[in-house]
């Protein structure tokens, strides 16, 4: 699959071309986003706060007509992005998804309602290596709302432990929240396990959470026969939404009512009572105060490459890319730390190498953007805008590096921040 054309490809600090696999970490730019940009300074300077309530509906899928169609306004942004782009994304149905600044904005609201505890149901099971959005967050609550975590322990190769997972529920599970694909090993679930780990939730009468902060977008997602109560995620990723642009799906029929809402979750902001009242529609009680708009503009840009690609293909077009590098990697002796069997993979290819951080900045002086972690890690992604002949352009300076150690006396990159 080549969709580069459809994205604004990086260059070095001369302009010159480079190799970007770490779309596990921030998406390429889509080369509408300016355009949409300056539609949303266009909306605000034509139409000021008025553009609250009506501006030209600039996010359309298929054919539309770029310069917009019917109107509608920034203040129902969060539930049309929800319907006509997560919604496809997760194969869920209309009225469950909604737009979020953050992962961690839904996880807090979800442990700030009351629904979620009983008096003989307290425990929250998550794994050892689960995303701080979720796992920091329940630690935060734990005193205040008097709960048992239950902290699973990584199985061999930090891979989760299913059986020990399957354990640890029991009839005071309040909660269990897994990721769909782990962000440190990209191992993916698969969909057995999570109906089980869903359905021993439910006859608790818990909360079955799903992270999928590294699953949406590059892989279909059908969250209706995974049962998960909440489907957590965002577009700063493979879905190249940028940072502000996440989402929660709230299955049908569920009944929360967060303490952390804001008025834009209120049933009658602009009624300005002195008493609050949970809005009626569940997902809009998800809503802070007042949301930001310009995010939202560029949100879905990403998406909507995806989804006129086909999920399916764009799945087909990752584990082709990353077979290729298991091939590579398999060649050169070197070790892998994620998956090997397709069912079982994410977009992500994780290499255990020596002084992983060094060769992490000699690839990158040589035009190929990798990351590392904990000094052992090398982390990587080939997507759509990353060509066959780009994946063993990097297996082949990586073979050179760690046949010959010439990344170990390596520099690392002058301090001026820790993403990498």
């Amino acid at each position: 699959m080549d969709l580069r054309a459809r994205y604004a490809m990086p260059t070095d600090e001369h302009g010159d071309p480079v190799v970007e696999l770490r779309a596990f970490t921030h998406g390429l730019m889509p080369r509408s986003v300016p355009a949409m940009m300056e539609r949303f300074c266009r909306d605000w300077r034509e139409r000021g706060v008025d553009a609250w309530n009506a501006v030209d509906t600039r996010w359309q899928r298929g054919d539309a007509d770029e310069d917009g169609g019917p109107e509608t306004g920034w203040w129902r942004l969060p539930e049309l992005l929800g319907d006509r782009f997560v919604a496809p994304l997760l194969d869920a149905p209309p009225g469950t998804c909604l737009w979020q600044p953050s992962v961690h904005h839904a996880v807090q609201c979800l442990l700030s309602s009351p629904e979620i505890l009983a008096e003989h149901r307290r425990k929250v099971v998550v794994t050892e290596n689960a995303f701080p959005s979720v796992f920091h967050s329940v630690q935060r609550w734990q005193d205040l709302l008097g709960l048992s975590l239950t902290v699973v322990p990584a199985g061999p190769r930090g891979f989760v432990d299913r059986e020990a997972v399957l354990d640890a529920l029991g009839p005071d599970t309040a909660l269990a929240a897994l990721s769909h694909v782990g962000f440190t090993t990209g191992e993916r679930l698969p969909g057995a396990f999570l109906e089980e780990v869903a359905a021993r939730t439910h006859e608790a009468g818990g909360l079955f959470v799903l992270d999928g902060y590294h699953a949406a977008a590059s892989m279909p997602v059908r969250v209706r026969e995974l049962d998960a109560d909440l489907y957590l995620g965002g577009l700063l990723k493979e879905g190249s939404g940028s940072a502000g642009n996440a989402f929660v799906y709230l299955r049908d029929g569920l009944e929360l009512t967060p303490r952390l809402t804001g008025w834009f979750g209120d049933a009658e902001p602009f009624a300005f009572r002195q008493a609050p009242e949970p809005h009626p529609d569940v997902r809009r009680r998800f809503l802070g105060g007042t949301t930001p708009v310009a995010s939202m503009y560029h949100a879905v840009e990403g998406v909507k490459i995806l989804l006129d690609a086909g999920l399916d293909a764009v799945r087909e077009d990752a584990l082709a890319k990353t077979t290729r590098g298991i091939a590579r990697a398999d060649a050169a002796g070197l070790s892998l730390r994620s998956p090997r069997e397709r069912r079982r993979r994410g977009a992500m290819l994780i290499l255990e190498v020596e002084a992983a951080d060094r060769l992490c900045a000699w690839l990158k002086r040589r035009g190929v953007y990798t990351d590392s972690r904990q000094g052992r890690f090398l982390r990587m992604a080939p997507f759509v805008w990353n060509t066959e002949a780009e994946v063993d352009h990097a297996f082949d300076l990586i073979e050179e590096a760690t046949r010959t150690g010439a990344h170990c006396e390596a520099p690392l990159p002058d301090a001026g921040g820790p993403v990498t």
